[in-house]
């Protein structure tokens, strides 16, 4: 009896879909990352920075402002008002001048104020490019899984109605058993149920894949399975996560200072010019000018100030107290992680060894069945056992590259 080689099985088992075209895991990342609103966010939040910087800095230029008055009070008898109050009208045409003054420390806490704004932009922008890349990369991963299943199971369906056909013929010529060909069918049909549950499971995520990406687009395409290595050192002074709690303290500390800025006697000059007068017929003889220095002391506001001082030590507190948890848990995650990438490694080889076996199995069975000295069942359920630990296989290795995609991110700097 004449039956494929075990080589021609293995072609089909790595064979791909016939798709229009392939994407890599590059292409989803670099587009999940210029479509994402979030990333926008941030980098108009850093814009909007630089913008207060300069709103700063004009506030400590002189404010010039022009200012005009017109009122008429009329007074007749026993009617209108006092005219010792509003001198029958006001009438007034002056430029104004006025600058804040010994506020030096109140404009560099506001600077201060602003840069870290900046930092906790630019930190969430760095920790958003990695969590994307992560998310991306998990879905990536996915529906390479559900692919390479797909592409598996198919290849493994092709070759079932070949074999179908060339038992059917043997029936015919009572070369074999009606009920080896009904097994076979059997089986056949249940590939064919796999293949489309599998089909409807790949395009399924495919779809989630783009979305996550910010693509409209309804394709389907061959994925390359991506190479990915562990990149970088466990420093966590340098990573992302790490640096969002630094940034709060800074942050933390700039509003206590700000809270004793507001405390600190306030000053400022202003000086006018113009005319002023409550007859309009004559104004050209007041023409003038005025100066003068505002001073304001706080003195006291019901213990304002500590209240104020005791809630952000309180928050400093909280902020203290999740440091320390995600310092343990950070180091922690990565050995657990460095434990479980070991132990996939391990079982690869392993499954590697038991893929040889089971293909040595399904050759000497495809002998015995062609001499007669076994039946179709024997020979599908070796078939099978030889796909499943393929598939066994194949999720190992995405479990790897999952692994190492989780270790990736933790080590983000």
């Amino acid at each position: 009896m004449k039956r494929r080689s075990i080589v021609v099985l293995l072609f089909f088992c790595f064979s791909v879909l016939s798709l229009s075209q392939s994407r890599t895991l590059d292409y989803y990342l670099q587009e999940g990352i210029k479509n994402s609103p979030l990333l926008k966010d941030y980098y108009n939040q850093v814009s909007s920075a630089l913008l207060d910087s300069l709103l700063i800095r004009s506030s400590k230029m002189p404010q010039v402002e022009a200012k005009s008055q017109l009122l008429y009070s009329p007074v007749f008898t026993n009617f209108g008002y006092d005219e010792v109050v509003t001198d029958g009208g006001n009438y007034q045409a002056v430029v104004s001048v006025s600058q804040n003054i010994l506020n030096k420390r109140e404009i560099s806490n506001k600077f201060q104020a602003i840069d870290i704004q900046k930092q906790g932009a630019y930190n969430s922008t760095k920790l958003s490019v990695a969590e994307i890349k992560k998310i991306i990369t998990e879905q990536y991963l996915i529906s390479c899984a559900d692919y390479n299943d797909l592409s598996f199971n198919k290849s493994f369906l092709e070759l079932y109605y070949k074999e179908n056909k060339i038992t059917y013929q043997f029936v015919l010529n009572g070369l074999c058993k009606q009920t080896d060909y009904l097994s076979l069918q059997v089986e056949t049909q249940s590939l064919e149920i796999l293949v489309n549950q599998l089909k409807n499971q790949y395009e399924t995520d495919m779809r989630l894949l783009n979305q996550l990406c910010g693509l409209n687009d309804t394709g389907f395409y061959d994925l390359n399975l991506p190479a990915l290595e562990i990149t970088g050192m466990a420093e966590i002074s340098k990573s992302p996560l790490f640096m969002q709690y630094k940034i709060d303290s800074l942050r933390i500390v700039n509003d206590i200072a700000g809270i004793d800025m507001r405390y600190l006697p306030k000053m400022n000059w202003f000086a006018d010019a113009g005319f002023l007068t409550a007859t309009p017929f004559n104004f050209y003889r007041h023409f003038g000018f005025s100066a003068g220095i505002n001073l304001s002391i706080p003195v006291y506001d019901g213990n304002q100030k500590e209240k104020e001082k005791q809630k952000l030590k309180l928050a400093e507190n909280t902020r203290s107290s999740y440091l320390d948890n995600f310092t343990t848990r950070y180091y922690q995650q990565i050995q657990q992680l460095n434990s479980e990438l070991k132990s996939f490694k391990n079982l690869e080889v392993q499954l590697q060894n038991q893929l040889a076996t089971s293909e040595q199995l399904v050759n000497a069975l495809r002998q015995q069945l062609e001499s007669g000295v076994i039946q179709m069942t024997e020979y599908i359920n070796a078939v099978k056992n030889y796909r499943s630990v393929t598939k066994t296989l194949s999720d190992n290795r995405i479990r790897i590259l999952q692994v190492i995609n989780e270790i990736n991110f933790l080590l983000t700097q």
